[in-house]
């Protein structure tokens, strides 16, 4: 069946379809949408024959090999034939294939055809004759046809009747396309017409040629190079006997591709092929050996085929003359995978046309866009597009797949912020990702601050979002002891090191900056605490020898005003294993260091932020290894290893906060949890002056160390929150002497211990000693 469709040198050619797609560059902004059609947005087809021997297993398999995504239109061939007439006939087996063929229509999106080359009831051209030449029958053929198509939503049909005789008959198949054409465009359904590669010059001799009643003509170049195309669809182009407005235009030509082995003992698949040689050179026009052909049966010989680089220079020739696209003969000859020639037809169409359809399934969507943020910063393999051999490389490599469009290996930046402005121009709604909003949108789970993480110092444009790389929830577990331990983000983020493939090729060196904004500024001029506290670690598995003898490996947590100033930062130094707090921008402020901040370990990092009026300001910090006991923080008397106290009458206020790495240092951070006591320990039982969870005689320590104090707090041992510590908060701590805050509040008293006893002697002493003073 295939030598049908062969034709010695020449080759085949189907279809005319009025191109329903949108200009190739895309000028200016859509309506949002979730999806859009990556064929339509490319302006840019390809049409798959499927003949009626094609069987029901092979068409269900498109479904599941991949082809389908492949096409933007399927042609069903020889099914349904004409009857001299004027009637169709359904040839055994037709309702089986189409149903199908209907069914993948809807749900993958392709345009469904029918193409009529075999009649029934008589030889090919006495049949198609009798048609075209009664203006009675032609009548009731395109009625039965246009009924036919509507029956089974079909967006198109191809005549392919190979070919008229004479100029008579020409111009009667002529008449036959302009009356379906009239019948069948206000429905929405094409009409196309296939030829050979050569061209008959008595086709436009009559009245009756005018090739605008086809929407496309499909030019059969089977087989042929690129070259030896473009001669045969210029001949199209020469069709000018009846003036040059009603002759063939670039626009109206589909140029096609062989998928199956021509010239040997029979005809055997490109599937058969790759299976026995599935390292076939990219640009092998001929394959010989042992193989089955297409009824099973063992063959030697040679065959010429289609190669890749043949099919990608054909979608050049179309791309650089305007045409619509490339078909196919046939879809189920086709290899799969990466080997299938559809498949490389359309990849090189999406780049080419700066499609951003990177997953190749026939849509722009979400799904394209989150592969490329998924694979941010990653890098491959640089190969190159502009030679044969690099776009070859380019295309197995997958880098198109993972995001890089040009094929340096980075997906990068540039890549995102390419693929954004495409979806721009074509109208589809981005996905929430990093790589193209320049927020954060995994790392939650912060308090205290106002929105998200934004990547970059400023917002004039992005940094390398791919420096960032948002973990999962929990990935950055800290454990410890004691009631602070806990006191941390579970939303963490990686923040990686410049790649020794960036250092030699001398890109991503700039500082790592990640900044987002206090939901309340801190005022250093106003007495209060505010609290912060994450859980950071150093990589340094992923760290050049240069990285890590490195001084710069370092990462500072920096407070900002309101202008973006740096006041004070908490700052982590990667080879020297230490962290600091450091005045920035206070001359006579402190900078402290102490060490304790190790290679590839986890720490929990809590600071407090003490504004004292018009006094000198404090900040304080301590950095806690895994499995470290951690107290309330909180509280006064509590033990903080670095504290820098500021100059007199430096009061900035904070309302930013910014994360800053060299690119020498890789580092992971848990989101930030700022706030002031209430905000990290729910208030203690009245008498638990330490907050420890338990009202016992360590919180009577408090309370004898804090008799007579004013303006006072529950550590100082004010039990009933009146400001003063006195025996009236002596009888609240003997009241819950023994409670845990798991116990109710308004259980009964108990009964007097010793130690309570002896209690109420001593407060007595003590009440008396101080009221003498």
């Amino acid at each position: 069946m295939v030598g049908r469709r062969s034709c010695r040198w020449f080759t085949h050619a189907c279809c005319a379809v009025t191109s329903l797609l949108a200009a190739g560059e895309v000028r200016e902004a859509h309506a949002q949408t979730a999806s859009r059609s990556s064929w339509e947005a490319a302006d840019f087809r390809i049409w798959g024959y499927v003949p009626n021997w094609t069987t029901v297993s092979q068409i269900n398999a498109f479904s599941t090999n991949g082809i389908y995504d492949h096409v933007s239109d399927v042609l069903y061939f020889g099914g349904v034939q004409p009857k001299a007439d004027g009637t169709l006939y359904y040839a055994s087996g037709a309702t089986s294939q189409l149903a199908p063929l209907k069914t993948a229509a809807q749900t993958r999106g392709f345009s469904l055809h029918s193409s009529m080359f075999t009649v029934n009831g008589g030889a090919t051209d006495d049949v198609w004759n009798a048609i075209v030449s009664s203006p009675t029958t032609r009548a009731t053929f395109v009625n039965n046809v246009k009924n036919f198509l509507a029956a089974n939503n079909m967006k198109g049909y191809n005549l392919d009747w190979e070919r008229p005789g004479d100029a008579t008959e020409w111009g009667n198949y002529t008449q036959l396309a302009r009356e379906l054409r009239t019948a069948l465009n206000p429905l929405g359904i094409e009409v196309s017409v296939c030829d050979f590669g050569s061209t008959d010059y008595t086709w436009d001799n009559t009245a009756l040629f005018d090739a605008k009643v086809y929407d496309q003509i499909f030019v059969m170049s089977y087989h042929l190079t690129a070259s030896s195309t473009g001669t045969y669809t210029n001949q199209k182009l020469g069709l000018t006997g009846q003036g040059a407005a009603k002759a063939f235009s670039n626009d109206q030509i589909g140029i096609g591709f062989g998928t199956w082995g021509q010239g040997g003992p029979a005809t055997v698949s490109l599937q058969t092929i790759v299976n026995a040689n599935p390292n076939l050179p990219y640009d092998a026009l001929t394959f010989t050996g042992t193989i089955n052909d297409i009824n099973g049966v063992s063959r030697t010989g040679t065959w010429n085929i289609e190669s890749r680089k043949q099919v990608r220079e054909k979608v050049q020739l179309a791309i650089d003359r305007g045409m619509p696209g490339l078909f196919s003969w046939t879809m189920h000859y086709d290899a799969t995978g990466k080997y299938s020639l559809h498949r490389v037809a359309q990849h090189y169409a999406m780049v080419k046309k700066q499609t951003p359809d990177l997953n190749l399934d026939g849509k722009v969507d979400a799904a394209d866009a989150n592969a490329l943020a998924d694979n941010m910063g990653t890098y491959s393999t640089a190969t190159g597009t502009a030679a044969g051999a690099q776009f070859e490389a380019f295309y197995w490599n997958g880098n198109w797949e993972k995001g890089d469009r040009d094929g340096n290996g980075y997906v990068n930046q540039a890549d995102a912020t390419w693929l954004a402005g495409r979806y721009a121009a074509l109208g589809v709604a981005l996905p929430d990702r990093l790589a193209f909003t320049g927020e954060f949108e995994k790392f939650t789970g912060s308090l205290g601050l106002n929105g998200r993480w934004k990547a970059g110092a400023t917002r004039a444009g992005f940094e390398e979002t791919g420096n960032f790389h948002q973990q999962n929830l929990g990935n950055l577990p800290f454990a410890g002891s004691g009631a602070g331990a806990n006191k941390y983000s579970a939303s963490s983020v990686t923040i990686r090191n410049q790649t020794a493939g960036e250092v030699a090729d001398g890109v991503n060196g700039a500082q790592r900056t990640m900044k987002t904004t206090l939901a309340e500024a801190v005022d250093l001029a106003a007495e209060g605490d505010s609290y912060l506290t994450f859980v950071v670690r150093q990589n340094t598995a992923s760290l050049t020898a240069t990285q890590l003898d490195s001084a710069n490996r370092t990462l500072s947590l920096e407070l900002l005003n309101s202008a973006n100033l740096v006041q004070y930062d908490f700052s982590f130094l990667g080879q020297q294993t230490d962290f600091s707090i450091r005045s920035q921008a206070d001359a006579a402020g402190d900078d402290v260091t102490a060490d304790g901040f190790a290679a590839d370990a986890t720490y929990l990092f809590v600071a407090k932020i003490s504004g004292n009026g018009s006094a000198a300001n404090t900040l304080q910090a301590s950095l806690f290894a895994y499995g470290s006991h951690v107290g309330n923080f909180t509280d006064p008397q509590f033990e903080w290893m670095l504290t820098a106290n500021g100059g007199a009458g430096f009061d900035p206020i904070i309302t930013q906060l910014q994360f800053k790495s060299s690119a020498e240092g890789s580092f992971s951070v848990s989101n930030l949890l700022v706030g002031q006591e209430s905000n990290f320990f729910a208030a203690p039982v009245a008498g638990d002056f330490n907050a420890d969870g338990v009202v016992d005689a360590a919180d009577l320590e408090r309370w004898k160390l804090g008799v007579g104090t004013t303006n006072a707090t529950h550590w100082d041992g004010d039990a009933n929150d009146d400001g003063v510590v006195d025996g009236a908060d002596f009888l609240v701590w003997q009241r819950n002497l023994g409670q845990t805050a798991a116990t109710s509040v308004a259980a009964a008293v108990p009964e007097p211990c010793s130690l309570a006893l002896a209690s109420i002697a001593l407060a007595a002493s003590l009440m008396r000693r101080r009221s003498a003073s």
